[in-house]
């Protein structure tokens, strides 16, 4: 079956990630390829489409190699129709079959997963579950409690009172185009992405569609950012205050991104630093830690908590970060600080489409790039002369505070650090009394090499 609606052009240079993967289906050296065997091929792909069904859903390419070229394949029809319905029949429930699709000449077979309701078997091989640009096993509780959490418990999947009137068609088209679904309608793309549900005649949108795509601000009292500026290393209260509050940044998502990466980018310093013969400009923070952190933030937080928003706030030694809301069902403290790649997402709309938009690159880099980021960004020679040691850390931390129930705190007896400690788990604003995450950056020209990398409760 040929899928005439499917532009596989935005995929051909994307690397792969949480929501796209692509295989060869030749094998042997370069100048004697060949096909690659016919029943591994279905295997892998049931596998993969399992994968992406059991997580946020994903577009799986077959005929491209690593480096992007397309080669296609060398399969008879018959089995082409065995590979595009390997979903139909080795697969519990079947998920969609495959299609074939032609990229200058060159026959390719896509299957574009949507996200399943419910975890999906590999016949006689248990539950794959896609995380990062890995396909991994799980267990059938713990995709069922992550489909629970994002699909049907989220504030993102409760109903919105907006029509797809309301919605900015210019906004919807480049989300099409980014996923290479162009030739849809934008009913049908919302559908795609679970964003709508059809009631007779016509779609009923989900609060997901609401916060990315309508022509005004969302119907939620706290869905933008704010971003603060301490003068000095903490806050300060009565005749000594000293945060200034820039103004609420509100709208959609993407309009709060945009505006969020433009404000925070005006107050962040880049003095020019000799590097060898030559200056280079070193911006106070690696651009992308600390926008992937407010990305997180934004894509991951608990919108059902509606008394408090996402928060930057730059004092003169850290940045840090909050979210409303704990980390997500399934996912500890010690995962994330280990840099393992774990997968959850409280509100699996909002990041497909954000990845749609260009807000991601969908790389699975994510957490671990961030922390690597802030590492690669140590001075060779730390403050008073000392060699950069192997396991100075530039730190990156997250801390989720104490209260309403979560498991994430310190060690018993542990001690609340002081302004010669680890700051960014001693100060902060009191609203943190809530429920809230947040991850925390060191500045660059402080001495913070020399503290041990840890992570507290507030």
């Amino acid at each position: 079956m040929t899928n005439r609606s499917f532009d596989v052009t935005p995929f051909l240079t994307q690397v792969e990630g949480q929501h796209f993967d692509r295989k060869s289906m030749l094998e042997g050296p370069p100048d004697a390829k060949r096909a690659r065997d016919r029943r591994e091929m279905r295997r892998q792909a049931a596998e993969y489409v399992a994968a992406f069904a059991n997580a946020d859903g994903g577009v799986l390419l077959l005929g491209v190699e690593d480096d992007g070229s397309v080669t296609g394949h060398q399969l008879p029809p018959e089995a082409v129709d065995a590979l595009l319905a390997a979903p139909q029949t080795r697969l519990d429930p079947p998920q969609p079959p495959g299609s074939t699709v032609s990229h200058d000449g060159v026959e390719l077979i896509v299957f574009d997963v949507p996200a399943e309701d419910v975890p999906v078997q590999l016949i006689d091989n248990g539950f794959p579950l896609r995380v990062g640009d890995k396909t991994v096993r799980a267990r059938e509780t713990q995709i069922a409690a992550a489909k629970r959490q994002g699909m049907y418990e989220s504030w993102e999947s409760r109903r919105s009172s907006c029509s797809l009137e309301d919605l900015d068609p210019e906004l919807l088209a480049r989300a099409r185009s980014g996923a290479g679904l162009s030739a849809l309608s934008d009913e049908e793309y919302l559908l795609r992405r679970k964003l709508a549900d059809r009631s007779g005649r016509r779609i009923v949108l989900r609060r997901a569609a609401e916060l990315l795509f309508a022509r005004h601000d969302p119907d939620h009292p706290n869905a933008g950012v704010r971003v603060f500026r301490v003068i000095g290393t903490a806050r300060r209260f009565g005749p000594e205050h000293n945060v200034e509050e820039r103004p609420r940044i509100e709208g959609i998502l993407p309009q709060v991104l945009d505006a969020t990466h433009e404000v925070v980018s005006g107050l962040l310093r880049r003095p020019s630093r000799l590097v060898g013969m030559r200056f280079q400009e070193m911006p106070e923070y690696p651009d992308f830690a600390w926008r992937e952190a407010l990305h997180n933030a934004v894509a991951h937080r608990d919108y059902a908590i509606q008394g408090s928003g996402t928060e930057m706030w730059l004092f003169e030694d850290r940045m840090e970060v909050v979210s409303a809301g704990r980390l997500p069902e399934g996912v500890t403290l010690e995962e994330v600080l280990r840099l393992e790649r774990v997968h959850r997402s409280r509100n699996p709309r909002i990041v497909r489409v954000l990845v749609d938009l260009g807000f991601a690159k969908d790389q699975g880099e994510g957490i671990p790039r961030m922390f690597a980021e802030m590492e690669d960004a140590l001075p060779a020679v730390s403050r008073g002369g000392r060699p950069r040691r192997a396991g100075d850390r530039y730190p990156a931390q997250y801390l989720n505070p104490h209260g309403f129930g979560s498991p994430f705190r310190g060690q018993p007896g542990e001690r609340r650090p002081e302004s010669s400690g680890v700051p960014c788990a001693s100060h902060g604003p009191q609203a943190w009394s809530r429920r809230q995450c947040r991850v925390a950056f060191r500045h660059r020209t402080r001495h913070a090499a020399r503290q041990p990398f840890a992570a507290r409760s507030s």
